[in-house]
């Protein structure tokens, strides 16, 4: 399985460590996924989630996870906020993409519009990105229309599924907006918010699960190859 894990309380809370990290790292792998995208929203510079930084704690966790055999391989990210600052972070590259590649995370919570989306869709065209929109079924406009997601197909993004939305974890709405998604096949990615919940992973989520795997085909993962950071990670786990 293939999935992303979109944090954002962690970062609010200040709690964005290899310690916290290393628990739901451990049910991602209970739950069988081999490639999991860690995708820290970033709000400041405080937030201590910039794309080096990420990409930082995903070396140090990767070397974790090869000493002890481990099938899973994580990859940096950020997710991209649906607001103007964050796109401007972006392309300041404080920001990242999904391990250095040309697909990016972009949220769709804080735009009421697909109009709003699209604005920022268009930002991300000019330096050649490709956008992954976070949970499209939790768009009021997508919500009270789905061919509106039309429009955003139309443009080349792509789409990740949140989960929880299949459980009705955002309302009622959401999980029918969801599930009518699902039919019309637009879903390319699976993803999960804070954690991962292995309940929830059937068949379905499965299948799509598996559709996202060429978002990794750019030179491997990124790695400087520190040995002192290979051996960093054992501080954390005593």
């Amino acid at each position: 399985m293939i999935a992303n894990l979109i944090l954002k309380d962690l970062i609010i809370n200040n709690e964005f460590n290899i310690v916290n990290l290393l628990e739901k790292i451990e049910v991602a792998e209970k739950c069988n996924i081999r490639r999991l995208v860690l995708a820290p929203a970033y709000y400041d510079e405080e937030s201590k989630t910039s794309i080096i930084e990420v990409e930082e704690i995903v070396e140090e966790l990767n070397a974790y996870l090869k000493e002890k055999n481990s099938y899973l391989a994580l990859y940096p990210a950020n997710l991209i906020r649906d607001n103007y600052d964050s796109v401007k972070d972006f392309l300041n590259k404080r920001i990242g993409t999904i391990n250095r590649g040309k697909y990016a995370l972009l949220n769709s919570e804080e735009s009421s519009t697909v109009d709003e989306l699209l604005e920022l869709v268009f930002e991300l065209s000019l330096v050649e990105v490709t956008p992954i929109i976070v949970g499209p079924e939790k768009n009021e406009e997508i919500k009270n229309d789905y061919k509106k997601i039309d429009r955003l197909i139309n443009k080349g993004c792509l789409f990740q599924l949140n989960v929880e939305s299949l459980e009705g974890a955002y309302g009622k709405t959401t999980q029918k907006a969801c599930k009518k998604l699902i039919k019309k096949n637009i879903y390319d990615f699976i993803g999960f918010e804070e954690n991962i919940k292995k309940e929830l992973i059937d068949k379905e989520v499965e299948k799509i699960s598996k559709k996202g795997l060429y978002i990794f085909k750019t030179d491997g993962l990124v790695r400087r190859k520190s040995n002192e950071r290979k051996k960093k990670i054992a501080s954390w786990i005593k």
